[in-house]
């Protein structure tokens, strides 16, 4: 059972996306963005931003945040019988090993893009959640 499942796993693996390659697809779109006026910019982004900011020399930060939630199911334990060997299926105690609860998978993903002349001339962005541009 447990080789079988490594191999599951192992299986798996080259198919997904890892994170830093999620990372790097999603700063590629940002970057194509990059000298789009106001308006193409927030067509791309898909939506308006969440905050604006006025800064002294008539620039601007536009920011989008997102922040999603999911629950990681977790994995029930298995069990592993003690005691009562060679008696059939009597005597003896099952045990869990392992198992994970189910958890709460908080993630955000905040992108600021710097508008100078009402042109997109730099971003940064931050989080665990930043895999794509549009929700």
């Amino acid at each position: 059972m447990r080789k079988a499942l490594a191999l599951l796993v192992l299986v798996s693996l080259p198919g997904c996306a890892t994170r830093a390659e999620r990372e790097a697809v999603f700063d590629s779109q940002l970057r194509e963005m990059a000298g789009a006026p106001e308006a193409g910019l927030l067509n791309s982004m898909g939506r308006i931003p969440d905050n604006t900011y006025q800064l002294e020399d008539n620039s601007r930060i536009l920011q989008w945040r997102w922040d999603t939630s999911y629950v990681d199911p977790g994995s029930p334990p298995m069990y592993q019988r003690f005691g009562g060997w060679g008696r059939g299926w009597g005597g003896g105690w099952w045990i869990p090993i392992g198992g994970f609860p189910p958890t709460l998978v908080r993630q955000s993903c905040i992108v600021e893009w710097t508008m100078v002349g009402g042109t997109a001339q730099g971003y940064r962005w931050q989080g665990a959640g930043c895999q794509k541009v549009t929700p």
